[in-house]
């Protein structure tokens, strides 16, 4: 009895001086973009090793091949690809069937365990689950490995996408290719390619050749650019713009073009508009077989779904009501509004488009500030970019969301925010709705090509990347509300499809060899706040060089930085001759890079051999501005380390 009631008081002083042993905290859902809906987390991770296969289900073949290059570029792994079979530990497996995850034919399920798993009911969703292993490896704590656990992802939205605008300004086919591939990487579904404006028609015409801008694509690259893009799940949305924006068309072909100045040279702020032949005459018998024939040869070019016919920017009813073949017209047909006679237009291009087995697609227009008594076809899907998409689905039409402001990108108007056409990712990210309704298939960022003739296409590219990744974000599965940071440094560690990946700013502190703060708010930890829009200034009563230092609060393997230049329109302090600094301990120092920066507003990829250090520097040596000693820096960014 008391042998047992020594025992009994030993394992309570036990059990009361031994701390519980503590659950491992659950393993946090991959860092991706656009973030998945999704994660029930497991121990342990999956490796990608030497061994890994890729075992593709039957229709998989093409997908298992493209992954297996993303690896070998990626991670240094080129896996074998094996058709069918059970899946050895440490291989990755791709099967068709089963449910749709959220009844989206884009769902898929990534199940990471001894194998990964990406199952879909289509190959689209396969092809998504295979972006999020790629960014979930690119992203993981360590090289090669991710956390092990069920992702479970589908779209909030139908059709995402971008309009490229390829009319005002000719971009190489490689370009193209690239965005085809960025849009994968992002889930996104719809490339929309504006091909014609004022100053360029640029899809080779054999029945016109002589409207065919110098600087255009050819039959054969444009079907090849098609196919490229449905081996990414990408579906290409043709447009021809009529009859407005028309100026190389008239030019060409003055016989089809308006000669009322007032459609002809409206001379108002669209660009081209004080060139003449702005509008082709819509109501001539030839202009209509004219454009008939341009929808044929586009639709015999292109095989997707859709063909777009632009109808935008016509000039208003004032102008249309002073032109007097337009009026004369008008009367004959009995019509009661001047601007009856556009929609009767766009009707009868929608039939053609129709009668080649497709569906036709215009902008909101024909009603802005305009009366009309008869309406387009209800099967026509509207671009609706003049306000939000809900009110035309509430008219009945399917409607694709572009609205003016929060989702275009017109870095010729202005590239700084404030400024006309500056997609600013803060509010767009927080606050535009991206709504769901009847009728509202999805949403575009909108990219123009307006006076950018003189910007590199570097630039171009650099305004169009956080917004695209915003609209992949929010019509994916993120609700309004969030703040952009955590975004973007999501954004930042899952990079572009071809790389590279950054660390993640998070525990970063930053100093600097002098700074700013009573004349503007520069101080150094602006630098590495995840804020673009923000930025570090060195003292205005200080000289170059100056110094900004990066504590990543532990050593890190990197193989580079990325530097962003201020974002506010300022020149003073862009940095033009730099060093590259590190360190593992803050005393001793090596320069691991220098150069010139380009002078724009870009940002700046450094490459250098992987290296693991605490602490990372920019010298500034000199600026583009025109006092000689400034310093600036919007955001400073490490590139992660190579794997191995």
């Amino acid at each position: 009895m008391v042998r047992s009631t020594l025992v009994a008081a030993a394992l309570l002083a036990g059990a009361l001086t031994t701390p519980p042993a503590r659950a491992a905290a659950p393993q946090p859902a991959p860092v991706t973009v656009p973030a998945v809906r999704s994660w029930e987390a497991a121990p342990g991770t999956w490796e990608l090793t030497s061994a890994t296969r890729i075992v593709a289900g039957q229709g998989l073949t093409d997908v298992a091949g493209m992954l297996a290059d993303d690896l070998a570029g990626q991670e240094g792994v080129r896996p074998k690809v094996v058709s069918g079979g059970t899946a050895r530990t440490h291989d990755i497996k791709l099967t068709l069937g089963g449910a749709a995850p959220g009844g989206s034919p884009e769902g898929y399920e990534l199940k990471l365990a001894d194998a990964a798993s990406v199952t879909a009911a289509d190959r689209r969703g396969v092809l998504y689950g295979t972006r999020t292993l790629l960014q979930a490896l690119r992203t993981g704590a360590r090289p090669g490995t991710v956390a092990r656990g069920t992702v479970r992802d589908w779209p909030t939205h139908r059709e995402r996408g971008q309009m490229l605008d390829a009319g005002r300004r000719y971009f190489p086919v490689d370009y193209l290719k690239q965005q085809v591939r960025q849009l994968a990487w992002y889930k996104l579904n719809t490339f929309h390619l504006h091909l014609s404006d004022w100053n360029g028609y640029r899809i080779e015409s054999k029945r016109y050749p002589e409207i065919v801008a110098k600087d255009h694509y050819t039959k054969a690259q444009l079907q090849d650019l098609e196919r490229y893009a449905a081996r990414y799940g990408v579906t290409i949305v043709p447009e021809i713009d009529l009859p407005a924006h028309a100026v190389a068309i008239g030019d060409a072909r003055p016989d089809l073009a308006f000669t009322c100045p007032s459609m002809s040279r409206p001379a108002n702020n669209w660009e081209g508009s004080d060139r003449g032949h702005w509008t082709l005459d819509y109501t001539k018998p030839r202009t209509r077989e004219f454009a008939r024939t341009l929808i044929g040869e586009v639709a015999d070019i292109f095989r997707g779904p859709y063909i777009h016919v632009g109808t935008d920017e016509v000039p208003l009813t004032p102008a249309q009501e002073a032109c007097p073949e337009l009026v004369a017209y008008q009367r004959a047909k009995g019509y009661p509004q001047v601007g009856d006679v556009l929609v009767e237009f766009i009707n009868e291009l929608d039939t053609a488009v129709r009668g080649k087995g497709r569906t036709t697609q215009i902008w909101e227009w024909w009603d802005h500030k305009q009366k009309t008594t008869i309406a387009p076809d209800k099967r026509i899907v509207v671009n609706e970019w003049k306000g939000a998409p809900g009110g035309r689905a509430a008219q009945g039409y399917r409607t694709v969301g572009m609205e003016d402001g929060p989702l275009y990108v017109s870095p010729g108007f202005g590239g700084v925010p404030g400024a006309y056409g500056f997609f600013d990712v803060r509010t767009t990210y927080r606050d535009y709705p991206f709504a769901s309704a009847p009728g509202i298939l999805g949403y575009r960022v909108a990219r123009w090509s307006d006076r950018t003739r003189g910007m590199s296409l570097d630039e171009l590219d650099f305004f169009g990347r956080r917004p695209l990744a915003v609209v992949a974000d929010r019509t994916w599965a993120t609700g309004a509300g969030s703040d952009v940071r955590g975004f973007l440094d999501r954004y930042d560690r899952v990079g572009d499809a071809a790389g590279p990946g950054l660390l993640s700013q998070a525990g970063w502190s930053a100093s600097a060899s002098s700074q700013e703060t009573s004349g503007e708010p520069g101080a150094a930890g602006r630098a590495v706040d995840n804020d673009p829009y923000t930025h570090w200034h060195s003292a205005y009563g200080g000289s170059l060089p100056q110094q900004l230092t990066v504590d990543m609060g532990g050593v890190r393997r990197i193989a580079g930085v990325r530097y962003l230049p201020r974002q506010d329109g300022g020149v003073n302090g862009r940095v033009k001759s730099y060093e590259v600094l590190t360190s593992a301990d803050g005393r001793r120092w090596g320069r691991a890079a220098s150069g010139v920066f380009p002078a724009g507003p870009a940002e700046s990829v450094v490459r250098f051999a992987a290296v693991g250090v605490r602490y990372v520097a920019l010298r500034v040596v000199s600026e583009y501005g025109s006092e000689g000693r400034f310093a600036s820096v919007g955001e400073l960014d490490a590139v992660a380390g190579t794997r191995g």
